[in-house]
């Protein structure tokens, strides 16, 4: 302990000094550094990172691998090359879909410079997340990550990531906080990875892409997703997320799901134009507050699920199952866990067209799989490996 002592004036000055006793930091105290930390989480986490290289069916000059060709002299692209990690099954290995869009050829490559041709099992668009299935052989013992809990970041937290430079070969680290559990992304518009994931400070480049992001303790809490440049936001999916869709997506079971509502979140604007009451009484205590939450539906596909189950344009939803939609992201992020056959209670409001009074509702809608071969931008109508938006 560091001991400073702060006189007083006058004759008092010897016999009354008052010391103010300055805590050492943790450094001294306990032995905690922050530098050994970071060391021993990158340590813990490198064997299981890998570098990921694809090659195109054809070369591009696609604007969107700019970087990308100019870090290979400005010439058409073959491929792209990038990082991901061995995953709890040790067959599998986790990236980014940027890195495998239009991929004819993918493989991995480990610190020792031995590779392996994987093969693409799923992707998700709306989670960014691509499982690749890898054949290690028989002199290969693949480790899979630790994975932590991304529910329990908390903000300030130090994180690390781990990720392959541009020969493929060499592993670099950066290190940092965690600035922010984002629920949007500014001028993204939609296209994002989802709607609850994790802002970043620490430094990285292109070929992280697909990297783990991981706590003190060495375990993945997310995988480095992309960069906001406009905004200087670095931006990450949560391992919660990456962990469910890619169990489905290794399962069998990451298949579209049919819903069959378009809709936005209440607003004043809705309010103002009559379509949304300004307050009711949801709670049931007597005593009507404003309406501040739920999805207003604009359209309801014919023979979908959420028609067959009883919801109509003009509804407003406010809760699925036990989830109250308070945010917009609350829903979409209880659409794109919708699976097959799964009964969905749907709790909203509708206008009486008797009384002109708003009442409470409840249906059952059953969902099921979307068989259909086009993609609905802007329907909401896809399910997890699709757009997660409508």
């Amino acid at each position: 302990m560091k001991v400073y002592c702060n006189g007083l004036v006058g004759g008092l000055l010897a016999a009354a000094m008052v010391c103010l006793p300055i805590m050492a930091s943790a450094q001294s105290t306990d032995g905690y550094r922050y530098e050994d930390k970071v060391h021993a989480a990158t340590a813990i986490v490198t064997p299981s990172v890998v570098a990921v290289e694809t090659r195109f069916k054809e070369p591009t000059l696609d604007s969107e691998y700019a970087y990308w060709s100019y870090t290979r002299g400005a010439r058409p692209l073959y491929g792209l090359f990038g990082s991901g990690f061995i995953y709890k099954d040790p067959e599998y290995v986790i990236t980014n879909t940027f890195i495998t869009q239009d991929a004819e050829f993918v493989r991995v490559i480990l610190n020792d410079g031995r590779s392996f041709k994987a093969e693409i099992v799923g992707e998700s668009d709306a989670y960014k997340l691509a499982v690749l299935k890898v054949e290690w052989g028989p002199d290969y013992n693949p480790l899979g990550v630790q994975v932590g809990d991304s529910e329990k970041m908390k903000l300030g937290q130090p994180m690390a990531i781990v990720g392959k430079s541009n020969n493929n070969h060499d592993t670099f680290a950066t290190s940092g906080i965690i600035s922010a559990i984002r629920k949007e992304i500014p001028s993204a518009e939609g296209d994002q990875p989802t709607n609850e994931f994790i802002q970043f400070d620490a430094a990285w480049e292109h070929t992280f892409y697909g990297a783990p992001i991981v706590d003190v303790d060495g375990k993945v809490i997310g995988m480095v997703d992309r960069s906001v440049t406009a905004h200087g936001l670095n931006l990450g999916v949560p391992i919660n997320e990456i962990v469910f869709m890619a169990d489905r997506i290794i399962n069998g079971e990451a298949v579209d799901t049919l819903w069959g509502v378009e809709s936005q979140f209440v607003s004043p604007g809705l309010q103002k134009a009559g379509y949304v009451p300004w307050e009711f009484d949801l709670d049931g205590n007597g005593t009507a507050e404003p309406l501040e939450i739920g999805e207003w539906v604009s359209f309801v596909d014919a023979n979908s699920p959420a028609e067959i189950g009883g919801l109509r344009a003009g509804d407003i939803i406010y809760q699925i199952d036990e989830t109250t939609l308070e945010f917009h992201y609350n829903y979409t992020r209880a659409r794109r866990e919708f699976i097959p056959g799964q009964l969905v209670i749907v709790r909203f409001l509708r206008k009486n067209d008797m009384t002109g009074e708003w009442e409470k509702k409840v249906a059952q809608v059953q969902i099921v799989e979307d068989t259909s071969d086009e993609d609905d931008e802007e329907g909401g109508d896809s399910g997890p490996s699709g757009n997660p938006h409508g």
